[in-house]
């Protein structure tokens, strides 16, 4: 029962109690009560794919100055290629404006060059959640882009993750900056990563002109979560793991950044980096290490001497800071 879900549970406990109504009364009144429920939900998935469709065009009109193409550009612009900078990671925000807005309010104060989400920025992934807990919080970063990617709850109720398209122009993106090339894709389709992914990455991982290089996806492969999870539930994929990873070896990528699982963990894996970071207001994963459980980002330094890499994390109410 430890590793069902939360969703499997309430299920199993409906059927349980469906059950011994039956027995109690009779199959008649279990049946007109399951076909009651069943409408009810029916009716349920009608308005969330009706609402679905609302505020995507208004979500659009956003994309000249939040889309992936504009933020590169104005990037590109306002910083030109420097030799030494900042950027900050998070994860997993889910719809808690309350400890997003003090993360990015905190993350502004880094002074970064650009921030990157890795994933479930909402809830649900409708429009209108995107427009009330998403975008008002874009002006905290303090001018710096911020790039993401999409987590398995931002693809709406049609499974396109079209608000979160409408917002960005895509699900993907490819920024070179500063010397680095940052790449970042939507694993949270039913493949995960496929071999089309796969050849995408390649391409985008392999052009010249990058000193270093960082992969953004949401869902961490198997391999990483078994190096921090303290159980045997597994919510990684597994399907071409391995082929992603001797990717990144191949292509010599510096770190990758995750989210799912709500904490923070990190582990060096054959020269490359992997590095769990989704504590930005989702409920805090007791699979994680108690040190590690609590709403963070991570700040990068990019220089020509090296890396270096802080997370800062609330600790009770005090923000704390912690080299690695």
């Amino acid at each position: 029962m430890k590793g069902l879900r939360k969703k499997k549970l309430l299920w199993l406990a409906v059927l349980a109690a469906l059950a011994v109504l039956g027995w109690k009364i009779g199959p008649g009144p279990v049946l007109l009560v399951a076909g009651m429920l069943a409408a009810a939900l029916g009716a349920l998935h009608g308005v969330q794919w009706v609402l679905a469709g609302r505020g995507l065009a208004e979500l659009a009109a956003l994309r000249a100055h939040h889309g992936f193409d504009a933020m590169a550009g104005e990037l590109q612009a306002r910083l030109g290629g420097p030799e030494a900078f900042r950027f900050v990671v998070m994860g997993d925000t889910r719809n808690n404006t309350a400890v997003a807005s003090r993360l990015y309010k905190q993350a502004a104060g880094e002074s970064p060059a650009v921030l990157f989400h890795t994933g479930d920025i909402v809830r649900r992934g409708n429009p209108g959640e995107f427009l009330r807990n998403h975008v008002p919080l874009l002006p905290l970063t303090g001018g710096a882009p911020l790039f993401c990617v999409p987590g398995n709850h931002d693809q709406g109720a049609r499974r396109d993750f079209a608000a979160f398209k409408a917002l960005y122009g895509d699900d993907r993106f490819s920024l070179d900056f500063g010397g680095c090339r940052f790449v970042g894709f939507n694993n949270c389709r039913k493949d995960r990563v496929d071999d089309d992914t796969l050849a995408w990455l390649r391409a985008e991982l392999s052009k010249p002109g990058a000193a270093r290089r960082f992969v953004f996806l949401h869902i961490p492969p198997v391999f990483f979560e078994e190096t921090f999870a303290g159980d045997t539930r597994r919510r990684g994929f597994r399907k071409n793991q391995d082929a992603f990873h001797a990717l990144m070896r191949e292509c010599g990528v510096d770190e990758v950044f995750m989210a799912h699982i709500h904490g923070y963990a990190t582990h060096l894996r054959d020269g490359v980096r992997y590095t769990l970071t989704a504590g930005g207001g989702a409920p805090l994963s007791g699979r994680i290490a108690r040190e590690n459980r609590n709403f963070h980002y991570v700040a990068v330094d990019v220089a020509p001497g090296g890396l270096r890499r802080t997370v800062v994390f609330l600790d009770g109410d005090r923000w704390a800071r912690r080299e690695e």
